[in-house]
């Protein structure tokens, strides 16, 4: 079954096109990511599929049904982690917030402690589980939010800018992690990212969202200069280096300013949107 498809999907917020006309599908165990400038509503487009945002036009199914908050089925890494900045909470406490939603100890779980277990085991972060998130590097941060979002072994997994703010070595290890997770889980995954080229070995399709619209495909149908020069009306050209690296030219002036932890002015998925998202799933 497919996991997610979208057919001439628009939303319009505060009288705003963001984008229309998208028509995609994401199929099991791939790996899709998801570019484009600050603004454009890549944000958008995942508040969409955790059915916090309905389309305003169009037809999208996740899993076989509408979009619906708290489907445990889903699995949402959050690109503002405001429990990072808590002082006492530890790894494996917000892992397990993965699994009570916001009511957080509200009640006794039997089941709780192994499923929080089996997520630090999948992403390897069990042996400083127990520590301060405020004493964990900022890769070690971002493989707890990891089990945090796979605490339910999710079919689809959303992952808003995963990278963000990590050195290359720390970006690397992360990437290999999704990969993983993808192939343990056969969860299909979804990541939002300023760039392509650590997300590159192991990207099926990319999602380019870019003045109003969504280009989908893989990588060599969408990332060319053809395809991008015609969704920006000016040209681009793509250089590759030796390493194989593809340098985009012309898009300096959407590229401008991306900020490491910052979010689309038009769609925030701040703390707010994240415990609204599994108070639902706590019921």
């Amino acid at each position: 079954m497919t996991t997610l498809a979208m057919k001439s999907g628009a939303v319009v917020l505060g009288g705003r096109t963001i984008w229309r006309d998208a028509s995609f599908r994401i199929e099991p165990a791939t790996v899709t990511a998801v570019l484009g400038p600050n603004g454009a509503g890549k944000s958008t487009l995942l508040r969409v599929i955790l059915g916090l945002v309905p389309l305003s036009e169009g037809v999208l199914e996740v899993l076989g049904r509408e979009p619906e908050r708290g489907n445990r089925r889903v699995g949402y890494m959050a690109q503002s982690r405001y429990v990072d900045n808590l002082s006492s909470i530890t790894g494996r406490d917000y892992v397990g917030l993965g699994y009570d939603g916001p009511r957080f100890g509200w009640r006794r779980d039997p089941k709780k402690a192994d499923v929080v277990h089996q997520a630090l085991m999948l992403t390897g972060t069990a042996s400083f589980a127990d520590q301060p998130l405020r004493t964990l590097s900022g890769g070690q941060r971002q493989r707890i939010a990891l089990a945090h979002a796979t605490v339910f072994r999710p079919e689809l997994l959303l992952l808003d800018e995963p990278l963000a703010g990590l050195d290359l070595a720390a970006q690397a290890e992360i990437v290999d992690l999704i990969n993983l997770i993808r192939d343990s889980t056969r969860a299909a995954v979804v990541v939002v990212a300023h760039d392509l080229n650590p997300l590159a070995p192991i990207v099926d399709e990319v999602l380019w969202v870019a003045r109003r619209q969504i280009r989908s495909g893989p990588v060599s149908e969408v990332v060319n200069e053809r395809v991008l020069s015609e969704l920006y009306g000016h040209p681009i050209e793509i250089i590759v280096t030796p390493h194989g690296r593809r340098v985009i030219v012309g898009l300096e002036e959407e590229f401008a300013h991306p900020h490491p932890h910052g979010h689309d002015h038009t769609d925030e998925l701040g703390h707010e949107h994240f415990a609204e998202f599994y108070e639902e799933e706590a019921q």
